[in-house]
């Protein structure tokens, strides 16, 4: 079935990943303190706000080597598990994580797959490439992403 096939392509994963950790849905977050606490030499007090730059800290070349580039093997079995708790967090960590992080990847998937069995995705030259982000409540890209859809029939 369809629901099966999102579970056993392990390669799809690693794509839809890929693409998150460069193009995450919202690109801060904010949390509050719950206790007082010094980290890295700086003092937060309890109840605070502190900004969380999930953008930024998914681009940092000192988590991802070479962060523009595009590499779904960043997220193969044996790499994942190198990867920092709060490394990608496009769907939040811990306690607080999005509560539909695995509906939305079984949407995602299921969708991708009905429309990549009948169409092959094409850019359309209207798209600007390298893609340049468009920062605001939401992270979307500057102009769009244009494709075509080819049918494979």
């Amino acid at each position: 079935t369809l629901y099966e096939a999102t579970h056993s392509i392990d390669y799809l994963d690693m794509v839809f990943n890929e693409a998150l950790r460069l193009f995450p849905i919202v690109p801060i977050t904010i949390r509050q303190c719950t206790d007082d606490i010094v980290l890295k030499g700086i003092q937060f007090k309890k109840n605070v706000a502190v900004l969380i730059p999930i953008y930024n800290i998914q681009h940092d070349p000192d988590i991802w080597p070479d962060p523009e580039t595009f590499d779904p093997e960043r997220f193969s079995p044996e790499n994942k598990v190198n990867h920092h708790a709060c490394a990608f967090l496009t769907f939040g960590s811990g306690p607080r994580n999005c509560l539909g992080m695995r509906l939305a990847y079984l949407e995602a998937k299921m969708a991708l797959i009905e429309v990549i069995r009948k169409y092959k995705i094409l850019l359309a030259p209207k798209t600007k490439v390298p893609l340049k982000p468009a920062f605001g409540a939401l992270l979307r890209v500057e102009g769009g992403v244009h494709v075509k859809f080819e049918s494979r029939e």
